[in-house]
């Protein structure tokens, strides 16, 4: 539910930052009008008797819905999906669906390039963990 209710937010007035501004690449269909957290992961939902919360806005980007869902595969790889499951699950979004298959294929491809980049740049366990999650979404995009 909260992540349905975030897909449809538009951004407020204010500065926020592009797509190439936060991910270091950019598509032009990554470009839109909409709230994306682009961090949602585990350590920033908070379960509380209200239902999940969201935290650290840091990272505040206004693009199209479907970029918070493709930031989302890297986490549900990471969680123990399969990219195929991954992709199943973010079926039920219309923004998932609305993207082209050759948008993803790019986004899968630039986002894991990064992460590759990264990696080879840290020693933090993380960032190898995000490589090898994009790199594995890509994989299974290019097959």
């Amino acid at each position: 539910m909260t992540l349905k209710a975030l897909q449809g937010t538009p951004a407020p007035p204010g500065t926020w930052f592009t797509p190439a501004g936060r991910l270091g690449f950019a598509l032009p269909e990554m470009e839109g009008r909409m709230l994306v957290h682009s961090d949602i992961n585990p350590t920033n939902l908070i379960l509380t008797p209200a239902g999940i919360r969201v935290v650290d806005w840091a990272w505040t980007t206004e693009a199209a819905a479907w970029v918070e869902l493709a930031l989302l595969v890297q986490w549900l790889i990471g969680s123990g999906h399969s990219p195929a499951q991954a992709e199943k699950w973010l079926a039920q979004f219309p923004a998932w669906t609305s993207v082209g298959r050759d948008t993803l294929d790019d986004f899968a491809a630039l986002n894991a390039a990064k992460w590759e980049v990264k990696a080879g740049q840290s020693t933090d366990g993380w960032v190898h963990d995000l490589a090898a999650w994009t790199g594995e979404w890509a994989k299974h995009r290019s097959s």
